[in-house]
């Protein structure tokens, strides 16, 4: 059985789990993608030359371990000014959306903005929100509007129990945790056996990221 992990800072704990590492554009844009599958993108806490940050994500999302774009996003508790979050986000997700692959959202107290967002540039491509601790109510919400959710070590039983299984994610963000831990904490909250998810999320991946069997 195959334990994949949507968004990372680390590598998988057993060889044998996939794991997509999150690559974070910064100021310098010396960037050097990892050996395995990535995300890259421009996060909305280091936004700093956006043309020169716009321009390294486009030189590198070509790559053929690059199987996302982000983490991008909307949140109101970051310093950089949200009309310029707004703007930058925007712009990534029309990366996705020419280039085929899925925006991995980072949001913050911004989920007006971002069904908003989303209404008005009618992606082709999945837009997944990740490390999702909302409750049951906006999870139903943002599924509706077409979202996807990734859940890691903590999440509200009521959103994950909201969810539909093939619009749901598993994630150890940068958190120090196996994936087949939370993987486990996911089965339980849902009532499920380790090897029902399992096939779950085998499919999900496999529905939305390039990613072989």
């Amino acid at each position: 059985m195959i334990y994949y992990d949507i968004h990372t800072h680390q590598p998988s704990v057993h060889v044998e789990d996939i794991a997509i590492v999150n690559t974070i554009i910064k100021e310098d844009c010396e960037l050097s993608l990892p050996p395995v599958y990535c995300s890259v993108g421009i996060h909305p806490w280091y936004i700093y030359n956006v043309r020169e940050q716009l321009s390294c994500l486009e030189s590198i999302i070509s790559a053929s371990n690059v199987v996302a774009i982000g983490e991008a996003g909307l949140d109101k508790l970051a310093e950089t000014p949200l009309a310029i979050q707004q703007d930058v986000f925007l712009k990534q997700a029309a990366l996705a959306e020419e280039k085929s692959k899925p925006l991995i959202i980072h949001c913050v107290k911004a989920w007006t903005e971002l069904i908003a967002a989303r209404k008005m540039v009618k992606p082709q491509t999945p837009w997944i929100i990740h490390g999702f601790r909302g409750n049951g109510e906006l999870a139903q919400q943002l599924i509706l509007q077409g979202f996807y959710l990734s859940f890691g070590e903590y999440f509200n039983p009521s959103a994950l129990q909201s969810a539909r299984l093939d619009r749901i994610f598993a994630e150890t963000d940068d958190k120090e945790i196996d994936i087949q831990a939370v993987y486990r904490q996911i089965a339980s909250s849902l009532h499920l056996s380790l090897e029902e998810l399992a096939s779950g999320l085998e499919n999900n991946v496999h529905n939305i990221f390039s990613i072989g069997y």
